[in-house]
């Protein structure tokens, strides 16, 4: 026995002086058992180390910025245990309601063993730089003009620990929409969050790429990125199906502020997933009530019982659009994502922390496609019948109506763009814009009258109506032969999106990278009939400039005749001269040169820009003749189809309006 008791003290004497020579102080135990106090002081705050960058391009040498021996303090508020955080380390200024933060690039990993969360640390800034990784200010080893990493073999001789060890508490804030640039590696919390994608996994399980993640507020439906790596050891783990609070490390690429996630406790998610549990039903007509003539948020917890009304098969809607209806009113709802509502579904809708705003005057109810609670088959509303007069006033917009005894003003055309609606020759027409993506697009308008039915809209303050399909146009008695004179109205489709200018979003999105010269802009109320235009308006340019260049587009014929155009106004010195593209890339010149009133221009040999334009106030037209042209590109929609140059060293005072091609 006494034999066996010495070989057991002997065996652990040995095991505890193993233990002691292989374990390297603060790589497994608790760092604050054997730390000392570094006895440094700060010199510099976070802050002033942040406005140090004036320029986000620039990178800020310490020691030849302040001078040597530069220090800063915070506290570590990330951790890279469960890998989701790679190489970095965030720090801020104060445990609890920090005003700046910055990130720490360390070439190491499993730095949580030695900077727990909550240890405050001093960064010697001596031999390190400062620069913007992508939005994210960063301290790291200077490297010429570069900032690297700091090396393993130096950073525990760079970022200090301290004695002091605090408790962080996140930083609170209200909404989304508060996060600033300041906020940025500050450990922060957000309420009454929820995944977006429901019961999806925190990152791929079958890769190792990261991946955002999309969360949203309850309160007021914004959106934020969770970025996961596929490394971290919690990626195959689902995000609950539940809403609650996120704490994270606040990061930043580019424009779009994410969340850093140091482990799945910093999502606690407990409430029931729907942001709109409880909610009260109410009407559109109380919606509708809210709006002030300013965006506001509703605040209440409501949902409302609607039918859509416009028809997502037709395309004649934007994909993140849709028009609704219930017994009291009409409106636009306009989505952050596509949405599979169709004509006739009857769905609720959360709208508390909605928006309502207006787009060209049409005012908006603005939801996420999580906000939908419920979709059914419904009943459509039966239209209701209305005047002519009535429909121009502007008092039925979002809502269904049925207008008798209309015709096309112009009926040798196809639906795509403008079309005008009368009800007699001489009286104010009623627009029926046509995507230029609409299925019926390229049909030819009905030569006939009859009774239309659609969905009263507004187009910067003037009343317009939504065509959901072809069959909203009964046309079955003859039309009325009206006289000529006053401005002429286009014929055929627009040569380019947005050709007519009424839709300037749809026009500047289809131009090719270079875009559109800053002096031209759009010109509301200046175009043909009051309508939009593009104004050219400088002194003079410096050379001979592409003002733009359109990409082909859908719905091009493939035969062609002419392109029509309406120009106004002066030019002195200078003229316009027109590129349209072959399918090989090369282009067919076409010289306006003198322009006084209408006329028709052939293919020229090269551009040539002398002449002067003076059209005495009145809208002139200008066809360029394609007789004998049969190789436009007219279906190569990543390729050039109209440019329109103008001359050097000369004053342009010009309005376009309504390019069409027949």
């Amino acid at each position: 026995m006494k034999t066996k008791n010495i070989l057991k003290l002997i065996m652990l004497t040995v095991l505890a002086f193993t233990f002691n020579s292989c374990v390297e102080d603060g790589d497994f135990s608790i760092p604050s058992v054997n730390v000392e106090d570094p006895g440094l002081t700060a010199t510099n705050t976070i802050q002033s180390v942040r406005d140090m960058l004036v320029y986000s391009n620039a990178v800020i040498d310490f020691e030849k910025t302040v001078g040597e021996n530069l220090i800063i303090e915070g506290y570590v508020v990330s951790s890279d245990e469960s890998g989701n955080i790679y190489k970095t380390i965030s720090i801020q200024n104060s445990p609890e309601n920090p005003t700046a933060a910055i990130q720490l690039a360390v070439d190491a990993t499993d730095t949580y063993s030695f900077y727990e969360i909550g240890r405050k640390v001093y960064v010697k800034l001596n031999g390190l730089g400062l620069h913007s990784n992508n939005g994210v200010l960063e301290i790291g080893q200077l490297n010429g003009t570069s900032v690297d990493r700091i090396s393993a073999s130096s950073y525990k001789d760079i970022i200090i620990r301290s004695t002091e060890t605090a408790t962080i508490t996140p930083l609170v804030l209200n909404s989304i929409a508060d996060i600033t640039d300041t906020h940025v590696n500050m450990l922060i919390q957000l309420n009454d969050m929820r995944s977006v994608e429901k019961n999806a996994t925190y990152a791929n399980t079958n890769n190792t790429y990261s991946v955002n993640r999309y969360f949203e507020s309850c309160n007021d439906r914004e959106q934020i990125i969770m970025r996961n790596s596929g490394f971290a050891d919690f990626k195959a783990q689902s995000i609950p199906a539940k809403r609650g609070s996120i704490v994270a490390v606040l990061g930043k690429y580019r424009n779009d502020f994410q969340l850093f996630i140091r482990d799945t406790n910093d999502v606690m998610f407990s409430d029931d997933y729907d942001c709109y549990s409880n909610a009260t039903e109410v009407t559109l007509a109380d919606v509708k009530a809210l709006y002030n003539n300013t965006e506001i948020t509703i605040t209440e917890n409501s949902k409302i019982k609607v039918v859509i009304t416009s028809d997502l098969s037709t395309d004649n809607l934007h994909a993140l659009s849709a028009f609704a209806q219930d017994a009291t009113a009409g409106i636009a709802l306009r989505f952050s994502g596509d949405h599979n509502l169709n004509l006739g579904d009857e769905v609720e809708i959360a709208v508390g922390g909605a928006k309502l705003s207006e787009y060209n005057d049409l005012l908006q109810l603005n939801i996420s496609p999580s906000s939908i609670i419920s979709q059914t088959t419904g009943t459509l509303p039966t239209p209701e019948v209305i005047t002519f007069a009535q429909a121009l006033t502007g008092n039925y917009e979002g809502k269904l109506v049925q207008i008798d005894g209309v015709q096309f003003n112009d009926n040798a055309k196809t639906y795509s763009g403008n079309n005008e609606l009368i009800a007699e020759c001489d009286g104010t027409p009623l627009t029926a814009y046509v995507r230029n993506d609409a299925s019926f697009a390229n049909n030819s308008v009905s030569d006939k009258k009859g009774t239309v039915t659609g969905v009263m809209t507004v187009y910067k303050g003037t009343a317009q109506i939504y065509l959901r399909n072809e069959t909203d146009v009964n046309f079955t008695e003859d039309a009325t032969t009206c006289g000529g004179g006053g401005t002429p109205t286009p014929s055929g489709s627009l040569a380019f999106a947005g050709g007519n200018f009424e839709d300037f979003t749809a026009f500047t999105d289809g131009l090719n990278t270079y875009g559109l010269k800053s002096y031209a802009t759009e010109s509301a109320g200046n175009g043909v009939d009051g309508s939009t235009a593009l104004s050219i308006n400088m002194s003079s340019t410096g050379g001979n400039d592409y003002v733009f260049t359109s990409l082909a587009q859908n719905g091009l014929p493939s035969t062609y005749s002419s392109i029509t155009f309406y120009v106004k106004g002066t030019s002195t010195g200078k003229s316009i001269s027109i590129n349209l593209y072959k399918t090989d890339g090369s282009y067919y010149p076409f010289n306006l040169g003198d322009i006084t009133g209408d006329t028709t221009i052939s293919v020229g040999g090269s551009n040539s820009y002398t002449g002067s334009i003076n059209t005495g106030g009145e809208w002139v037209k200008i066809t360029l003749d394609l007789s004998g042209i049969t190789d436009l590109n007219t279906s190569n929609f990543n390729e050039s189809f109209f440019a329109l140059k103008v001359g050097k060293s000369a004053p342009f005072d010009l309005y376009l309006d309504n390019f069409t091609i027949q």
